[in-house]
């Protein structure tokens, strides 16, 4: 009887433990490349289909791919802007393409929430402004080959 006890809150520990080392492990992958999407949270991007589901990527790229996948499933989608880390409508976005910053994977779309901010950067740093339907085509283009 003595043993029991002691058995029991060996037995509550173990599993106290493995559970937390498993929670710990659980990290949420992007949707299209499996990349830690808590890795890019200033790339963060996430699609809605007409069926209410969510689905997050690491960034513009993916959620790009996600756009093309989806086709008349794709309701609407949510790009983190890489300057106030603030998510916005991708159609209301401007996006620079080919900059000399990678920022979750190359050749790499950045968000903006307002076309003067993605001009400043493309100034500083490269790449072509873009709005979210030159973007989808340009992705849909280079999918293609």
């Amino acid at each position: 009887m003595k043993y029991h006890k002691y058995y029991s809150i060996l037995l509550f520990g173990v599993f106290f433990f493995l559970t937390s080392c498993v929670s710990a492990w659980a990290v949420e992958r992007c949707i299209v490349c499996g990349m830690d999407v808590s890795k890019y949270p200033h790339t963060h991007y996430v699609v809605k289909t007409a069926d209410g589901k969510e689905y997050v990527t690491c960034g513009v790229q993916c959620g790009l791919t996600l756009h093309l996948r989806f086709k008349d499933k794709w309701k609407s989608a949510t790009a983190s802007d890489i300057l106030s880390n603030r998510p916005f409508d991708v159609k209301k976005g401007f996006y620079v393409y080919k900059s000399t910053v990678i920022t979750d994977m190359a050749p790499g779309f950045i968000a903006f929430k307002r076309k003067a901010n993605a001009e400043k950067f493309s100034k500083g740093f490269g790449g072509r402004v873009v709005t979210y339907e030159e973007a989808l085509e340009i992705w849909k283009k280079q999918m293609q080959q």
